[in-house]
């Protein structure tokens, strides 16, 4: 099996820091990105080695939304599954509901719920390192 390639988009380095350190148990390799010019930056040389983006919807003062944007606009990237603690906000849930693309809420489920999703959305069940 080919091992598959993720970028976590998050300000919030203890996200960051558990979610890399869970994927990258089960198999995965994992790119993280704290901000939109991190993430921007990591498309431009690796853009071709990226499988999927999980991107929180909230990345400091910027729009996870914004940032999906730039990554289909600029480089063609579409497989993005957003993650929000703000799933409550009428306008974020409006926003993830109009995209069509997964979303997870925080606190991340990553046994129960993410490394599930990841099987199946890769079409392999779960990965093995």
């Amino acid at each position: 099996m080919t091992k598959r390639r993720i970028v976590v988009v998050d300000d919030d380095q203890t996200v960051l820091t558990i979610i890399s350190a869970f994927l990258t148990q089960t198999g995965y390799e994992v790119f993280t990105a704290k901000d939109i010019s991190t993430c921007v930056d990591l498309f431009k040389t690796r853009r071709d080695e990226i499988d999927l983006a999980i991107i929180d919807v909230k990345i400091g003062r910027e729009s996870g939304f914004d940032l999906a944007d730039i990554l289909e606009k600029d480089f063609k990237f579409y497989d993005q599954v957003f993650m929000t603690a703000f799933f409550w906000e009428e306008k974020t849930l409006e926003e993830l509901l109009e995209r069509g693309k997964p979303y997870f809420e925080k606190p991340l489920k990553l046994e129960a719920e993410v490394l599930p999703f990841l099987g199946q959305y890769f079409g392999e069940g779960e990965p093995s390192p």
